[in-house]
């Protein structure tokens, strides 16, 4: 879980790879242009977001349906340690493995959760003081110094409670889409 927020997050990284934060070898000006420093931004943005950000959820799915459709086993965590541990998990081994499993998935889309009502609480505050290249433009009360952020239209700010009403809304959203189903 988290993939899909991670690259929304963090889909600024290439740019983020490009400037250098960090102080990265690839920033030496007599070695590297700036269409060498973009490509490279580039290569290892896909690096990092590439095959093998996949590879988890490639094998275990891959695992699960192979013994699933092979073997006859139901489509459970438990049953991909079957090679391992074998008639151990029908036992509180298994049972282990499956609450392992659904611990970890929790944690995983609460993380997810957690940094996309961020996320969304960011982009509203920036929507709400239109800011662009890292000025304010909307909410201004005269000369602003430089580094002062403006009020905006509506006095949005980054905050806890702000991102706690998103995360129950989103919730609200998607319990109300499990409940209602395919169908309508």
């Amino acid at each position: 879980c988290g993939v899909a927020t991670g690259l929304w997050y963090f889909s600024a990284e290439a740019m983020w790879h490009y400037e250098g934060y960090g102080t990265p070898r690839w920033m030496d000006a007599q070695m590297w242009n700036m269409n060498t420093r973009a490509e490279h931004a580039v290569m290892v943005t896909f690096f990092h977001w590439g095959l093998h950000g996949w590879i988890p959820y490639t094998v275990v799915g891959a695992l699960i349906a192979i013994l699933s459709y092979r073997r006859g086993f139901p489509m459970s965590m438990r049953f991909t340690m079957y090679p391992l541990i074998g008639e151990m998990v029908y036992g509180i081994l298994g049972d282990m493995i499956e609450i392992l499993s659904i611990l970890c998935t929790i944690f995983g889309v609460c993380t997810s959760l957690g940094l996309g009502a961020m996320q969304i609480n960011k982009g509203m505050v920036r929507l709400d003081r239109g800011t662009y290249l890292g000025k304010d433009y909307n909410g201004c009360t005269g000369a602003e110094l430089p580094g002062v952020a403006c009020e905006g239209n509506t006095g949005m700010e980054e905050d806890r409670t702000v991102q706690i009403c998103i995360i129950i809304g989103i919730t609200l959203l998607a319990t109300a889409s499990i409940v209602m189903g395919l169908k309508k």
